[in-house]
């Protein structure tokens, strides 16, 4: 059994870069939001895809909230465009959470929105709704993918970036920092 495409037959299959992608996502998504005007219009670091592993799965039956990959940069979008669907209030702080993942399953349509706040809260919210948040993000990540056809059409050797090379733009953190053993934990 493939511990990342369980419950697909043939789908595509993360490498570690991509992991660790996720990974930093995870670790910066408060920096990752707070200067998405100044990526979002940047293709490479808009299609860092991030393999977040949004699916319920019961008795052999998978549910995607999206499937995997999703798009950073159609992620992030999505939960700043849409608050009431995808943040909630911190209950350390009363601040807004942009959430770095979403879980849940469409039989009860409880969705778990897990995020870290400024203040350095992290955890999550279970709210209801499964359904329209799904709907919402597959939207997005549709009207995306007709910009990433048209980018790699007019740029054929197009490769994404990495989550590393981001946060080294808004210096976070040094590029040699970011190594596979470190982001193991």
């Amino acid at each position: 059994m493939d511990k990342y495409n369980f419950f697909k037959q043939g789908g595509e299959r993360p490498t570690a870069e991509q992991l660790l992608d996720t990974k930093l996502f995870y670790q910066h998504s408060t920096e990752i939001y707070a200067r998405f005007d100044e990526w979002k219009d940047n293709d490479k670091f808009y299609f860092i895809p991030l393999f977040m592993e949004m699916t319920y799965s019961c008795a052999g039956w998978a549910a995607e909230i999206a499937p995997d990959p999703v798009w950073l940069g159609s992620f992030v979008r999505c939960t700043l465009e849409h608050p009431e669907l995808f943040q909630y209030k911190c209950p350390k702080c009363g601040k807004m959470v942009l959430p770095y993942r979403h879980v849940g399953s469409p039989l009860s349509g409880r969705v778990d929105l897990e995020g870290r706040c400024t203040c350095g809260w992290k955890g999550f919210e279970s709210v209801s709704g499964w359904r329209i948040r799904a709907t919402v993000l597959r939207d997005q990540l549709a009207r995306d993918k007709v910009r990433y056809r048209k980018f790699r059409l007019l740029h054929p050797c197009f490769h994404s970036s990495c989550t590393a090379f981001l946060l080294a733009i808004f210096s976070v953190k040094d590029l040699s920092d970011y190594t596979e053993e470190s982001l193991i934990s």
